[in-house]
């Protein structure tokens, strides 16, 4: 992972600095899947970035069944 910086409102900095890790974490992974939707060129590139990401989430343990349980109790 890169670092980039963007600008947000006084209230959502405020609020990102007295976050938990795993709160910054999971607003991280949401934020990539935005932008990457965003500014992919193409479709194509688009479910290449997603083939991508599930491949990377299973190798760290996230498994659809994980996937799941953590929807349903968002």
């Amino acid at each position: 992972m890169e670092r980039i910086v963007i600008e947000v409102d006084e209230d959502i900095a405020r609020k990102w600095r007295s976050s938990s890790q795993k709160r910054k974490d999971k607003v991280s992974q949401q934020v990539n899947a935005i932008l990457a939707k965003e500014l992919a060129d193409t479709k194509e590139e688009f479910l290449q970035y997603l083939n991508e990401l599930r491949n990377t989430m299973k190798e760290r343990g996230l498994t659809e069944e994980i996937l799941e349980e953590i929807l349903r109790d968002g």
